[in-house]
């Protein structure tokens, strides 16, 4: 069997597009947004979407803070080859069918359930807050197949570890040293990190 056959949730570019394309950060007209994609989106086998860019893969993405600190780690072994050693700020990944729970948000469900798969978090939340959405296009193919949302989940400790295989610790680290060290992050975390 080949890889990425299972369904995850993603949607039309022109659907997800409809009030006009944007590069970079959303942080307008969220909720709109979040009405289109819970109305619109769809799940398709992976594999077919990996080079579609007519469909955009929804990405949960959660960057996790405690007091002015972000938790930043590092791919070192992961399936998309495409940004191994880069560092990610957040936490998260596809949006499967089984996150449907009745009566539940699917993005809160994908979130908490990737969330606890990366990492072992032993601090409380104590906040969640909807940053945006997350779209880039440029030269990196990963980037035009993919759009993310992105939430910061406040925390009233540091006790973070990263548990998923592929992935290693860098820890809590300030705003100054994440735009210091801006070309060793993802993509999208090169744009976040202007909106913490």
């Amino acid at each position: 069997m080949s890889k990425h056959q299972e369904k995850i949730l993603c949607i039309q570019s022109d659907k997800l597009f409809s009030l006009g394309k944007w590069n970079g950060l959303q942080t307008e007209n969220l909720d709109k947004y979040l009405e289109i994609l819970k109305e619109e989106s769809e799940f398709r086998v992976r594999a077919e979407l990996e080079e579609d860019p007519s469909y955009k893969q929804v990405i949960a993405q959660v960057v996790l803070r405690y007091k002015d600190k972000y938790f930043l780690h590092k791919q070192v072994n992961r399936t998309e080859e495409r940004l191994n050693s880069l560092c990610p700020l957040p936490l998260g990944g596809h949006i499967e069918e089984f996150d449907i729970v009745k009566g539940k948000d699917i993005f809160e469900i994908a979130l908490d359930r990737e969330l606890h798969e990366e990492a072992d978090v032993k601090s409380k939340i104590v906040k969640k807050d909807f940053l945006g959405l997350v779209y880039i296009e440029d030269e990196n193919p990963v980037n035009h197949v993919h759009v993310g949302l992105f939430y910061i989940y406040d925390l009233d400790g540091s006790d973070v570890h990263i548990r998923e295989e592929g992935l290693e610790d860098i820890g809590f680290v300030s705003l100054e040293y994440l735009k210091t060290n801006k070309e060793t992050l993802t993509f999208w975390s090169r744009v976040v990190i202007y909106h913490l």
